[in-house]
């Protein structure tokens, strides 16, 4: 991990990188608060993060992301987002946001994706209730 990078450990199920949330909700979805934007120091720093959490879970863990306040992703922290979907281990993805450059980021996450994991949502409670759906 990089060390320009901060990494705040709030408790078992609360890590923050950076000004972005992680929280493990329901027992099975880690909740992200994407905040700013993101270089692939950044990037590789919430996928250890989600590791971490995604242990804590017995089984399939889903994700769910708040892009309301997320923004630019350089092109190799994309691709590191992009793997998350491909985990073996992963079950859905729900993306939401009202925010325009939300909705364009993940237009693209959606669009590098060959799988139908990963949903974009305008709200976090209708992507909570996709993830539920299982």
């Amino acid at each position: 991990m990089a060390s320009e990078i901060e990494v705040r450990h709030v408790s078992d199920t609360e890590i923050w990188v950076g000004s972005s949330k992680t929280t493990l909700i329901e027992g099975s979805i880690i909740f992200v608060e994407a905040v700013g934007s993101h270089s692939a120091e950044s990037a590789q720093a919430q996928i250890e993060i989600n590791d971490r959490l995604a242990r804590m879970v017995p089984d399939r863990v889903n994700y769910l992301i708040d892009m309301n306040r997320a923004g630019k992703s350089s092109p190799e922290a994309r691709k590191i987002w992009k793997e998350i979907s491909d985990y073996e281990n992963t079950g859905r993805v729900a993306l939401f946001g009202l925010h325009p450059v939300a909705r364009v980021l993940a237009s693209f996450v959606m669009s590098i994706t060959t799988n139908n994991k990963v949903q974009f949502f305008r709200t976090k409670e209708e992507g909570i209730k996709w993830i539920n759906k299982q």
